[in-house]
C-alpha cells in the first residue's frame, strides 16, 4: 500500500477517535443501541487494522481482526430483527448474511501489514453483493435514501484497490463517514 494513503488513513483514524470521544453522548444511549454497538465495533476494528498496518502481532492479525469482522457482519441480523424489516428482498439478504456467517473461514482473513494474506475472493464479492441488497432494502427506520446510497458507494469503493486491501479502504472510509455524520448531526440517524 502506498505510504501517503496509509498516512492519510491513520490521520482519518486519529481524527475519528477524537470525534467519537467528543460526541460520545450520541454513542451512549438506549434508543439506538444497535447503531451504538456498530459504531463502537467499527472503531475497535479501526484500532485492530491500524495496529496491523505498523506492527506485526499474531494474535491481532490472525484472531482479533477476523473475529471483529465476523461480529461486524453478524450484527446485521439483529438490525433486521429489531427494526422488523420483513419485505421479501430484505429477508433474502438476511439469509444471505446468515450464509456469509456460515461459510466464514477466519483463516482466510488473517492480516500482514493490514492486508489480507489469503483473501477469500468469493466471500468478499458475495458479501459486497449481499450487503448492497441488504442496505438498499432497509426500511426508513434504519436509514434514509441518501444513507442507503452513501453506504452502497462505501461498499463498492474499496473494490477499486487490490482485493488484499479491501478491508483497509472499507474501514477507513466508514470511519471517516461515521465521524462526519457524528460531527455534523445532533442525532445518530
Amino acid at each position: 500500500m502506498n505510504d501517503s494513503i496509509k498516512n492519510i488513513y491513520v490521520l482519518i483514524f486519529i481524527l475519528s477517535c477524537f470525534v467519537f470521544v467528543y460526541k460520545y453522548d450520541l454513542l451512549i444511549d438506549s434508543k439506538y443501541i444497535l447503531f451504538d454497538i456498530k459504531y463502537i465495533l467499527l472503531l475497535v476494528i479501526g484500532i485492530s487494522i491500524t495496529y496491523s498496518l505498523y506492527k506485526k502481532n499474531t494474535i491481532n492479525d490472525k484472531y482479533i481482526f477476523p473475529f471483529l469482522l465476523f461480529v461486524n457482519i453478524g450484527i446485521l441480523l439483529f438490525f433486521t430483527i429489531k427494526y422488523k424489516v420483513y419485505n421479501i428482498i430484505h429477508l433474502l439478504s438476511f439469509f444471505g448474511v446468515l450464509y456469509l456467517l456460515i461459510i466464514y473461514n477466519y483463516k482466510k482473513f488473517s492480516l500482514t501489514n493490514g492486508e489480507l494474506n489469503n483473501p477469500d475472493k468469493y466471500w468478499i464479492y458475495l458479501s459486497v453483493f449481499i450487503l448492497l441488497v441488504y442496505y438498499l432494502t432497509m426500511n426508513s427506520k434504519m436509514s434514509t435514501t441518501i444513507g442507503k446510497i452513501s453506504v452502497s458507494l462505501l461498499i463498492i469503493y474499496p473494490l477499486l484497490f487490490p482485493i488484499q486491501e479491501y478491508f483497509i479502504h472499507r474501514i477507513y472510509s466508514l470511519l471517516m463517514i461515521v465521524s462526519i455524520n457524528l460531527l455534523f448531526t445532533k442525532t445518530l440517524l
